[in-house]
């Protein structure tokens, strides 16, 4: 009967892998963000790098969610070789590994009626020493719950290298041993003090009551239900040569076959880059890579899996791995510590919460880890901050205490009413060129609507390299003027513009047309003054197809808006670019027939007009 558990089990966590699905990508305007407002985000980071304070990193925003942001900078190494960073790049999470994992493995048990959050640690631990005054007058039982919320008084840390002399590599029971008759610092409850003692003790307390080691346990009720592929802890020990490798044998998870994929973290004095071990030298030297204080390995798209599931009640895609009131226990703080500021395994208000920012709720909880990695999470405005960094390669030193600061405030600060909604596709194609390299001023720019993004290669068509199309299918003049934060900051060599049809098919008036471009044009000239801008005119279209009903007695409106953007190129002095009459039979102000396949839009014939009217231009 256990063997066909074993399978039953094996065969439920592989489904689960086979059935992943990360969080839905949107433009952050799709859930009431300003992508403008995220660039400040951007700049900080990208500043860090630049002043060689971090290598490179990761930063996920999820909301309502969805993946609202995500994106990478800078490099994952820079020692002994470069590369560069990539939005799946696998992070050692440090002691994020305290609430992604052990915490949440906790309250699971807690949730089943295995263990009691009130339980004495010595129920499950024999010869676990509970406080006692130096008179032995006063004593305190040291409970589960102290150890979530760093109220144990148990000592911050252990002596890694004298316990590896006393017990040997690795040694999780000697460890244990050492932390179970450790100087306990403070009575329990009336003190915080950050303690990787206190996660290594919860790791031995969830092996104990389920008779699995943390990592299955961890991967069997978290990691495999959510479909995090890439998520797992990573058994390590030195070789014969004294080079930390990895151990694991693992036949559900992924993330051992893609070690290419994990950050680089610290240079050891024997000259190795720890890549795939986990950096903290308790988790690595005693417990072997599989500790609970630190030692999972993850990507930002996992975590923001896991962070919707925390939103969501416990529950994602059908999957659930706690009870509603199980979340919202771990993300209060306990009245028996109210004052401490630390919940059940995250954090919430004491001085290690910086990372949560100045404009985020009050009911925000967060964790950080030593390698550079941090999550927050706000749940009353639904929006959680993944922000990756391997700020401990290829050496130890650099804060980013401050900069996870920053990068809070700038995200709170992007959660603003969204002035205008445009369509599905115009965020589509806004994800896109978000994940494009960005603009350089050494690119030439079309800018348009869908006679633009129609033109496909445009590189090709021009036989001109890095000409970007930045057309899309629907697009209006402010839809233009709101993802103008994506091209001007590159400073493009040229920019030819083409927009207004559309507005014309929603019934605006030639009037606000012009004055919505020249608003356009005015910022284009202000932000990237060294771009020279081509203002083209508006293509004819043709009613006789009947295929487009809101441009219906529409056709004389064209010619009126091309005078006068012509007079306010002149007026500003502008290139003007008349594409008007080459499309238009003679004597009319009809698109030619042949050249358009429903009337509006250009087939080859037509496009082949347009670029013999641009190339000299080019």
């Amino acid at each position: 009967m256990k063997t066909l558990t074993s399978i039953i089990l094996f065969l439920f966590s592989l489904q689960a892998i086979t059935m992943a699905q990360s969080l839905q990508r949107v433009a952050p305007e799709q859930v009431g963000m300003d992508s403008r407002k995220l660039m400040y985000a951007d700049e900080a980071i990208e500043e860090a790098i630049a002043n060689k304070e971090i290598p490179g990193a990761v930063l996920a925003v999820v909301r309502n969610g969805k993946m609202a942001y995500l994106k990478a900078y800078g490099n994952k190494r820079i020692y002994p070789n470069t590369e560069p960073m990539t939005a799946n790049t696998i992070f050692d999470m440090a002691s994020c590994s305290k609430s992604m994992s052990t915490a949440i493995c906790t309250m699971i048990l807690a949730e089943r009626g295995k263990i009691r959050l009130l339980d004495p640690v010595s129920r499950y631990i024999p010869g676990f020493k509970d406080w006692e005054s130096e008179d032995g007058k006063d004593k305190k039982v040291i409970r589960i719950t102290d150890l979530l919320t760093h109220s144990s008084g148990l000592p911050p840390y252990a002596p890694a290298a004298e316990l590896e002399k006393k017990y040997g590599s690795p040694n999780p029971t000697g460890l244990m041993e050492y932390i179970a008759g450790c100087k306990r610092d403070f009575k329990p409850q009336t003190d915080f003090q950050y303690s990787c003692l206190n996660f290594i003790t919860l790791q031995h307390i969830i092996e104990a009551v389920s008779g699995q080691s943390l990592r299955d346990f961890a991967r069997e009720n978290i990691f495999n239900v959510l479909g995090m592929n890439h998520t797992d802890y990573l058994p390590c020990q030195r070789d014969k040569n004294g080079q930390w490798v990895n151990t694991a044998n693992s036949q559900l998870s992924t993330l051992d076959f893609q070690l290419t994929r994990v950050a680089p973290t610290e240079k050891q004095p024997n000259g190795q880059v720890l890549c795939g071990q986990v950096h903290d030298p308790l988790a690595r030297i005693l417990n072997g890579g599989i500790s609970g204080n630190a030692g999972v390995f993850s990507c930002a798209e996992d975590i923001a899996v896991l962070c919707a599931t925390l939103q969501n009640g416990g529950e994602w895609n059908g999957r659930r791995i706690l009870s509603p009131l199980g979340v919202k226990a771990m993300r209060t703080v306990p009245r028996a510590t109210a004052s401490l500021g630390r919940t059940l395994g995250w954090d919430c208000f004491t001085a290690y919460a910086s990372n949560n920012g100045d404009l985020f709720g009050p009911n925000t909880y967060s964790h950080t880890g030593y390698t550079g990695t941090s999550i927050v999470i706000d749940p009353d405005n639904d929006t959680s901050v993944i922000l990756l960094i391997n700020a401990v390669h290829p050496e130890d030193g650099h804060s980013v205490v401050r900069l996870r600061s920053l990068v809070a405030n700038a995200v709170a600060a992007s959660i603003c009413p969204v002035p205008h909604a445009y369509t599905d596709h115009y965020y589509k194609r806004f994800l896109q060129f978000m994940d494009e390299p960005a603009i350089t001023s050494k690119d030439i720019v079309m800018l348009g609507n869908s006679l633009t993004e129609g033109g496909g290669d445009w590189s090709a068509r021009l036989g001109k390299k890095n000409v970007r199309n930045r057309g899309i299918i629907g697009d209006e003049v402010m839809g233009i003027y709101d993802r103008l934060h994506q091209i001007l900051p590159g400073h493009p060599a040229k920019l030819f513009l083409l927009i207004g049809v559309n507005d014309i098919s929603h019934d605006l008036a030639p009037d606000s047309i012009v004055d919505m471009i020249r608003m356009t044009v005015e910022r284009i000239r202000k932000e990237s003054p060294d771009t020279k801008l081509y203002l083209q005119s508006l293509l004819p279209f043709n009613e006789s197809f009947g295929r487009y009903k809101k441009l219906t007695g529409k056709t004389d409106m064209v010619p009126e808006i091309n005078s006068r953007l012509e007079a306010f190129a002149k007026e500003e002095g502008i290139a003007y670019i008349n594409l008007f009459p080459l499309f238009t039979e003679k004597g009319t102000n009809v698109l030619r027939s042949e050249l358009t396949g429903d009337g509006l839009h250009l087939n080859e014939d037509g496009y082949k007009i347009w670029v013999k009217a641009i190339k000299k231009k080019i």
